[in-house]
């Protein structure tokens, strides 16, 4: 099973109790503040990321085709030398519920591919799911697609900008390995990961660690009417999925990213010439009748 995608349980009511089905039985957790629980969630991360170091050796003694996978441990003893990971890890901040969350990456090797995830688009790629104490919640070494805006914020976030592998080599035994794809690992609060939702292995309130290996991306147009999806997120939020309807020009609660007609004028977005130029982005739309508003997401166009 993987815990990257989603889930409908979680809500953000301060002084209330809920319910959130999970893989184990049904268990009441009090919603607390997020504010306070990001709080602590950053002093644990922060610990964590001063205490313990990775394999960086194995890494750089190794010709960049080979995949070898990140592995932590704790700076003590014949390790008291390491080099720290708060000293490696870069912060990525997003805002949420109106908190700037952040996600710190290690990013291990950047990869050499032609193509970087954003936000928007899909990953194949393989990973460990991890808590701050070492145990494994999930896994997946043969590599698995994921769709971005349908994963937890913190997964989309600490894998946008790694670029995919250069190349694909299928082996005798039927699997395929890659070369040279991105390497990295990203450490979650758990307001971008599942907060108050329990997980079979992943207790309420828990930050997590991905360590990945990006193997391919594509670069998404999840509708098909010529607009990437990126360009999709109309209030700049990073989620194609924003409450208010504001990723929903129509109101017709389909997010635009995923509506044939985002206007709802009955004429698809395809055929009101979104992207003369053809590069997927809607910055040279067709505004007939020139009120600033492009003709697919203005439902009246008369001169």
């Amino acid at each position: 099973m993987n815990y990257l995608k989603k889930i409908g349980c979680i809500a953000f009511i301060a002084a209330l109790l809920i319910s959130c089905g999970s893989d184990d039985d049904d268990v009441t957790i009090e919603i607390r503040d997020p504010q306070e629980v990001y709080d602590e969630d950053l002093a644990e991360i922060t610990t964590f990321l001063q205490t313990h170091f990775y394999n960086q050796d194995e890494f750089e003694n190794t010709p960049d085709g080979e995949d070898f996978q990140i592995v932590f441990d704790t700076i003590a003893g014949d390790n008291s030398d390491r080099i720290p990971l708060s000293e490696q890890v870069t912060s990525r901040t997003l805002r949420r519920d109106d908190i700037d969350y952040q996600v710190f990456v290690l990013n291990v090797r950047q990869g050499s591919g032609d193509r970087q995830p954003t936000f928007a688009d899909s990953t194949l790629v393989s990973y460990q799911g991890t808590l701050l104490n070492g145990s494994v919640f999930d896994s997946n070494s043969n590599s698995v697609w994921f769709d971005l805006p349908g994963t937890i914020d913190g997964f989309a976030t600490g894998i946008a900008g790694f670029n995919d592998a250069t190349t694909t080599i299928a082996n005798p035994d039927g699997t395929v390995s890659f070369r040279n794809g991105g390497i990295g690992a990203m450490f979650i609060p758990s307001g971008l990961g599942y907060f108050n939702a329990t997980q079979s292995g992943i207790p309420a309130y828990s930050p997590l660690i991905f360590t990945f290996q990006l193997r391919r991306v594509r670069i998404t147009d999840h509708d098909g009417d010529g607009i990437l999806s990126i360009y999709e997120d109309l209030d700049g939020d990073k989620d194609l999925m924003s409450p208010q309807f504001a990723d929903d020009t129509d109101r017709d609660r389909i997010s635009n990213y995923r509506d044939s007609d985002d206007d709802g004028d009955g004429i698809l977005t395809k055929d009101e010439n979104p992207d003369p130029n053809g590069d997927g982005n809607p910055n040279d739309a067709l505004d007939t009748d020139g009120d600033g508003i492009p003709d697919y997401l203005d439902n009246r166009t008369e001169v």
